[in-house]
């Protein structure tokens, strides 16, 4: 809870932005976009922490996005096919990605694709070699880990981080 009273969060919008608190750190005037969404490794908990820790000592302002139920507009890392803010990653300088098997529409991938497109950082944690479980159908289908196209083998994981998950 100490995070949420240091965070600002814009209206009724169900992420958290930390402000970087240092006007000459090596962090100013750059944003972190960290994405959670894994129902595994808790990075719903994870992330704040270390993006707090970020703006706090090293002035990044930090944005955090988080799995949201449909249904309840709570945080439940069990839904796969919602993350609302991925429009912050117009405004990024790095991608931090802590996701697993997520399955998101095509309204909330285009961010993702738009990032990548850029060529800027990506950072993924453990889970994130399978980030994304996207839909044959999807406009965005090759960055599912399960894709199989010769233009993108393996998806996400392989293509963007260089590995993926194995057995």
């Amino acid at each position: 809870l100490a995070f949420l009273f240091t965070s600002t969060a814009v209206g009724d919008d169900p992420w958290l932005v930390f402000q970087g608190e240092q006007e000459a750190g090596i962090g100013a005037g750059k944003h972190i976009v960290l994405i959670s969404g894994d129902e595994e490794y808790r990075s719903e908990e994870a992330l704040p922490m270390l993006a707090k820790l970020l703006s706090h000592r090293f002035g990044f302002r930090c944005t955090v996005l988080f799995a949201v139920s449909k249904d309840t507009g709570e945080v439940d890392p069990n839904t796969t096919d919602n993350i609302p803010g991925l429009q912050a990653l117009d405004s990024a300088d790095l991608m931090f990605v802590m996701t697993r098997f997520r399955d998101l529409p095509d309204e909330q991938m285009q961010y993702v694709d738009a990032y990548l497109q850029t060529g800027k950082p990506v950072i993924g944690i453990r889970p994130s070699v399978v980030a994304f479980r996207n839909e044959p159908d999807s406009k965005y289908a090759k960055y599912s880990s399960d894709y199989r196209g010769e233009d993108f083998q393996q998806g996400f994981g392989q293509q963007v981080l260089g590995a993926t998950w194995i057995s």
